[in-house]
């Protein structure tokens, strides 16, 4: 079960499960960088809790919560009298959605992720970050990207010579780099990008409290 006081803002159904979607979204995304298998959450029932803890289907809440699903995700660490499970806490994930809850770009950002990571999206989802550093300085002078990565992700991104029809542009003017990047490289590198990115938001955002 996921709990939001942002649901006991909300008194119309519908409003509430679009806010659980989102809700749903950015855990998903924001808990594959935790490293917790979350694929197969989804916000399944909207429901109303009496005050002596009974639960049924309500049409109007106040206040209301989402009952969500997933798989369970957890650790195992090996101590001296065996195998122990131990619940993931995924701190991160938490953090992030607590930001994009409170934060209109960390939620497009979270929008862009759940789009996948082919070569279009994954350029996108650059795009995005360089728009909305908030600094004069570019991701290279940010210390997020080499400029030898910038250059070698944005030229195989962009070559058709380098990734056939998965390139952004359909014409041959752009050449491969001599070393072109492989999906799976460009992905880690965008991951790396969106760690930097959501960190500097939460800066941000630490500074404004």
């Amino acid at each position: 079960m996921i709990r939001s006081q942002e649901f006991e803002k909300l008194d119309d159904p519908d409003k509430i499960r679009k806010k659980a979607t989102n809700l749903v979204k950015y855990i998903r995304n924001f808990g594959e960088r935790d490293s917790i298998e979350v694929s197969e959450l989804e916000a399944s029932l909207v429901v109303e809790e009496g005050e002596d803890g009974t639960e049924h289907a309500y049409i109007q809440p106040e206040p209301a919560k989402i009952r969500m699903t997933a798989p369970t995700a957890q650790i195992i660490t090996r101590g001296k009298d065996g195998e122990t499970e131990v619940f993931l806490p995924a701190d991160r994930t938490e953090e992030w959605t607590q930001l994009a809850l409170r934060d209109e770009k960390v939620g497009d950002l979270a929008n862009l992720l759940d789009r996948g990571d082919d070569w279009v999206n994954l350029y996108r989802i650059y795009e995005f970050i360089q728009d909305n550093i908030e600094s004069e300085d570019n991701i290279v002078e940010q210390g997020w990207w080499s400029k030898s990565e910038k250059d070698r992700f944005k030229q195989t991104a962009n070559s058709r010579d380098a990734i056939g029809d998965n390139a952004r542009h359909a014409n041959n003017r752009i050449p491969a780099p001599n070393n072109p990047m492989t999906q799976a490289e460009a992905k880690r590198q965008i991951d790396s990008l969106v760690d930097q990115w959501l960190e500097h938001r939460k800066q941000i955002a630490e500074s404004v409290k």
